[in-house]
C-alpha cells in the first residue's frame, strides 16, 4: 500500500511541473479573445453572402465568443471593419442589435485592442506599402471608439495568424496600382472623402484570404478606384467655332462630398486651334460648374483637343476626355496667307503669258 502512495506521490510531483507550465499558457490563450473574419462585403458596400446574420446567433461562430466569452481576466483583439459590417446590418437586423449590445455589456470592463483595419498579412503590408500600416491601425482604433464609445488601444506585437498569406501577383499589382491612384487623387480630394476605400484596400491583403477572394477583391478595387476617379470628370462634348476668338462652355463635375480645387489643362491634337485653361478653379461640393473657356482658330476644319484636371504638382487627377471640334472659320491669318499664295500664283501666270507674247513676236 505504502508502495502504491509513493508511487502515485512520486507521479504528482513529476507531472506538477509540467501543468505549472502549461496553464497560463492555456490561460493567456482562452483569455485573448479575437474579433474578424473575413469580409461579407466587397469595396463598393455590396454584400456577398448572407452568412454573417448567422454567424452572430449565440451558437455562431461570432455569437459563441460574445454570448459565453472566455472568463476574466480577458482581453479584446477586435478588427474594425468586421464591426462596421455588423453595425451596418444592425440597421435591420436584430440578431446584429443583440450581438452590439451584448458585446458592449460583456466587455464593459475588459481591455480592447484594435487589430489593423481589415487584418491584413502583415509583412505584405511591410513589404508593399509600409506607411499604410499605421494608417490601418489608427483607422482601426478611431472606428472602434465611435463604434463602441470607449478607450481603445492598439497592440502592434499580437499576431492574430499562424501562417504567411501567399497573395497572388495579380492580387499585388492591383493592391499597389490602386493604392497610388488613391494616393494621387487625395493631392486635391479632402482625405476623409477617401477613408472607406483606402482602408477597405487592406482587403486584398487579409489574412487567410482564398486566392480566388484575392481575385475578386482585386477586380472590384480596380472597379471601385475607377468610379471614384470617375467622380471628378470633364463632361465631352462636340463644338463648332465659327469665329477665330470664341469662349467655349466646358462642363466640370465634382461628385465628391467637399470642394476640391484643381487647374484644367487643355491640349490641341493638332496645330489648328490653340487653348488656354485655367491655372486654378474651386469646383463646390457634388457640383456641375461650366466654365467659359477661350479658344483661337489658327486653320479650319476638324481638330480635337485633350482636357484633364491637374493638381499643384502637375500630375493629372480624375477622368480625361477628348473635345471635338469643328472649326468653319478662316483666320485672318490663314487668309493672308491664301491671298498672298493667289498673288503670288497670278504673278506667275502673268509672267508666262508675257513671255509667250514675247516669243510669238519674235
Amino acid at each position: 500500500m505504502r508502495r502504491h502512495l509513493r508511487a502515485i506521490t512520486l507521479a504528482i510531483f513529476l507531472l506538477l511541473p509540467s501543468v505549472i507550465f502549461l496553464s497560463p499558457s492555456a490561460a493567456a490563450v482562452s483569455n485573448t479573445i479575437i474579433l474578424l473574419d473575413s469580409p461579407h462585403a466587397d469595396l463598393l458596400g455590396v454584400s456577398l453572402d448572407n452568412e454573417l446574420s448567422t454567424s452572430l446567433l449565440p451558437n455562431g461562430h461570432l455569437g459563441q465568443l460574445i454570448f459565453n466569452p472566455a472568463p476574466q481576466p480577458r482581453r479584446w483583439m477586435i478588427d474594425a471593419a468586421l464591426i462596421e459590417e455588423i453595425s451596418s446590418l444592425a440597421k435591420n437586423n436584430p440578431v446584429a442589435q443583440d450581438w452590439i449590445a451584448e458585446l458592449k455589456l460583456i466587455s464593459a470592463t475588459d481591455p480592447i485592442f484594435a487589430l489593423p483595419y481589415g487584418h491584413p498579412d502583415i509583412s505584405m503590408v511591410k513589404r508593399l506599402a509600409p506607411n499604410e500600416l499605421a494608417y490601418y491601425y489608427q483607422t482601426s482604433q478611431l472606428r472602434l471608439t465611435l463604434a463602441l464609445g470607449r478607450e481603445i488601444g492598439i497592440n502592434k506585437n499580437f499576431r492574430w495568424y499562424s501562417a504567411r498569406t501567399v497573395v497572388s501577383p495579380d492580387t499585388t499589382l492591383s493592391y499597389t496600382t490602386n493604392r497610388r491612384a488613391i494616393a494621387l487623387l487625395s493631392t486635391v480630394v479632402p482625405a476623409e472623402q477617401l477613408d472607406q476605400l483606402r482602408s477597405k484596400l487592406s482587403y486584398l491583403l487579409s489574412s487567410g484570404l482564398s486566392k480566388e477572394s484575392q481575385i475578386y477583391f482585386a477586380t472590384n478595387a480596380d472597379e471601385a478606384v475607377t468610379k471614384a476617379n470617375h467622380k471628378l470628370r470633364i463632361v465631352p462634348g462636340k463644338y463648332r467655332l465659327t469665329s477665330q476668338y470664341e469662349q467655349v462652355p466646358i462642363t466640370l463635375v465634382n461628385d465628391f462630398g467637399a470642394p476640391v480645387t484643381v487647374s484644367l489643362q487643355l491640349t490641341p491634337l493638332n496645330f489648328r486651334i490653340h487653348a488656354v485653361g485655367d491655372k486654378q478653379i474651386v469646383l463646390p461640393a457634388n457640383s456641375k460648374t461650366q466654365l467659359a473657356v477661350p479658344f483661337t482658330v489658327v486653320a479650319p476644319g476638324s481638330t480635337a483637343v485633350l482636357a484633364q484636371f491637374k493638381n499643384a504638382a502637375g500630375g493629372s487627377v480624375g477622368d480625361s476626355v477628348i473635345l471635338t471640334l469643328d472649326l468653319s472659320v478662316i483666320s485672318p491669318a490663314v487668309a493672308w496667307f491664301t491671298s498672298g499664295a493667289a498673288i503670288l500664283l497670278l504673278i506667275a501666270a502673268l509672267a508666262q503669258i508675257i513671255r509667250r507674247v514675247r516669243r510669238s513676236r519674235k
